[in-house]
């Protein structure tokens, strides 16, 4: 996806400006709970939903259905995240961290429908919006400071994701698409 000019540039400061207001190094972890809690977005999981009958909530909690790992919802004045407590840590704080970015750009909130078999349909999908989250929230887990601290400092992949609460596929992700390998590799 091409995104508009200057784009990348602005996450990156955005994540460098968060981790300054939350009294975190710029290359530290930052996990979206804090991130949640510093922009007063309440998160729950779908098990701390209320009245929620024991049918839906297994629908919901299925590990086999990927049709959802968590959506947004506003509640007069303010958002709430609900998540799927069945992900690795790593996954959660991604998923979340994607659902702060669509919250953070002021992304419209797309309709969800529950299908029969308990899918997550949504109804106004927007690929655009959605590549946007995902680069965001990559960057707020993972700014250009940290892989250049993890790779200099030789931290091995699975401490690094320890650290970050990160994904493996996530940790590969950032550093090819932002080039540090590649930037280390020429010195």
């Amino acid at each position: 996806m091409a995104f508009r000019r200057g784009f990348k540039s602005q996450c990156e400061r955005r994540s460098v400006e968060y981790r300054k207001q939350l009294g975190v190094h710029a290359s530290g972890p930052l996990s979206a709970d804090r991130l949640a809690d510093h922009l007063g977005i309440t998160v729950w999981s779908v098990k701390d939903v209320e009245d929620l009958d024991a049918e839906n909530l297994s629908v919901l909690t299925n590990e086999a259905d990927d049709s959802w790992a968590a959506l947004t919802m506003r509640m007069g004045a303010s958002n709430l995240v609900v998540y799927k407590p069945v992900s690795s840590l790593g996954r959660r704080n991604n998923v979340l961290m994607h659902e702060l970015s669509h919250i953070i750009l002021g992304h419209e909130l797309a309709q969800a429908f529950l299908m029969e078999d308990g899918s997550l349909v949504p109804g106004n999908f927007d690929q655009d919006q959605e590549d946007e989250a995902d680069w965001l929230a990559g960057t707020l887990l993972l700014p250009r400071p940290a892989l250049l601290s993890i790779r200099t400092q030789g931290i091995p992949d699975e401490v690094a994701c320890e650290q970050y609460l990160v994904s493996r596929e996530m940790l590969t992700w950032r550093a090819r698409m932002t080039g540090v390998d590649y930037q280390l590799s020429r010195r």
